[in-house]
């Protein structure tokens, strides 16, 4: 079930209230993630904190514009500027900090080389799983081909809070979840309107991600934690349940189109 079939949601107001809320989360999400790089260039103390808390906001308004912008039924706004927007906020400013974090590495004079490769790895493969999104229909997909480069920049953000945490891990780490986003493995988008058990997950892990945004630094290290129990669940369970969304879109479109002959 897509939003337009929620027939209170139709309504002119609601729709163009959803529309104008959608557009400034869009920009908002594109302020934070250049606020980020700006940042990161100017190494400010706690950066990693820094990058954290920006790229849990990132995701929020991301996940919060996607919603309205659906609801809204605006095409346009869904495939040009949220992509746009995303290909800043989980493409290029994850993949300079991660390029920044790498370079303090010392390897013997290529920790900037290195820092480069595992930077641009995580862009190509964030810009690559956005272009190869909006190829299919935008608005309204059951399941993801291929990890979100939204989950993949908070897989970094969990790891860099950590000082103990070895830039060769962190490299490693970009490394693996840009091969998870190139991939074609399935993963549910919670595009559609909810079901109990969607809405469950998605405000548990909104109320996650926003406590890890704004709580203070010493509190965000067990949030983290947390947020890893849900990546590890969605990694394992979360193609299985994509496919049964698949199955069950394709049962319905048959069901369909048995009624309309």
């Amino acid at each position: 079930m897509n939003w337009q079939e929620v027939s209170y949601l139709q309504k002119p107001w609601i729709k163009k209230t959803s529309w104008i809320l959608a557009n400034i989360f869009t920009i908002g999400n594109g302020a934070a993630a250049i606020t980020g790089i700006v940042l990161t260039f100017l190494n400010v103390p706690n950066m990693e904190y820094w990058f954290a808390r920006l790229i849990a906001i990132c995701s929020i308004l991301d996940f919060a514009d996607g919603k309205l912008a659906r609801i809204s039924g605006s095409k346009k706004l869904a495939v040009d500027i949220d992509t746009i927007m995303d290909a800043f906020a989980f493409g290029l400013f994850p993949a300079t900090y991660i390029g920044y974090r790498i370079a303090e590495w010392n390897v013997e004079g290529w920790n900037i080389a290195v820092g480069v490769v595992g930077g641009l790895a995580f862009l190509g493969a964030a810009w690559f799983r956005l272009y190869r999104f909006i190829k299919r229909d935008p608005l309204y997909t059951p399941y993801f081909s291929g990890l979100p480069s939204s989950f993949a920049a908070m897989v970094l953000s969990c790891l860099v809070i950590f000082s103990d945490t070895h830039e060769l891990v962190i490299l490693l780490s970009s490394l693996i979840v840009s091969g998870f986003m190139i991939s074609m493995i399935p993963f549910p988008s919670f595009k559609g309107v909810p079901s109990k058990f969607d809405l469950f997950w998605i405000i548990s892990t909104a109320l996650l991600v926003l406590g890890f945004a704004v709580l203070p630094d010493n509190i965000m290290k067990y949030l983290a934690y947390g947020i890893a129990v849900y990546m590890i669940i969605y990694l394992i369970a979360g193609p299985g349940y994509a496919m049964k969304l698949r199955e069950k879109r394709k049962e319905l479109k048959k069901a369909i189109s048995v009624e309309e002959d």
